[in-house]
């Protein structure tokens, strides 16, 4: 079996790959800005490419708000409750991988240990929601048996 990882680390991970995350679109929504309302263009290119990089620049805010909630969400979740069920907050150890229910994250390792953030609107999450240690699930043609929940 896997090792047991702390929880307040996992969630100390997970939000800092957000924090990472929303640092990198306010970059880009900054650097989009610049672009979008910059001088150096002739009049004849100018209302295209400034359309298109308004549009960009609203989807990058799009995705900068949806970032921030989710950060908002990870700050929300109790770690310190004890799980039996596959819920937000659990931390799933399975025959494959290990999970940790909150939001979607890249993989965040922990002395040598890695741990997969998803999100309880991840289409793995459907298959997994609710159950206990000794069941299994499918996902993408992969059995994972759940060998702890914490």
């Amino acid at each position: 079996m896997k090792n047991r990882v702390d929880k307040t680390r996992i969630l100390q991970a997970c939000v800092q790959k957000q924090h990472e995350l929303i640092d990198n679109f306010k970059l880009q929504k900054a650097e989009m800005h610049n672009a979008a309302f910059s001088r150096n263009e002739s009049a004849s290119q100018s209302d295209n490419r400034r359309a298109g990089k308004l549009d960009l620049l609203n989807a990058l805010g799009n995705e900068l708000t949806f970032a921030q909630k989710e950060l908002d969400y990870l700050n929300s979740l109790d770690i310190t409750k004890e799980h039996t069920l596959v819920e937000p907050g659990a931390v799933v150890i399975t025959n494959q991988l290990t999970f940790f229910i909150g939001v979607s994250s890249e993989k965040v390792e922990i002395d040598g240990d890695t741990i997969f953030g998803i999100s309880t609107k991840a289409p793995i999450y459907k298959n997994m929601k609710d159950l206990q240690k000794g069941n299994s699930f499918n996902f993408n043609e992969t059995n994972y048996l759940i060998e702890e929940i914490y």
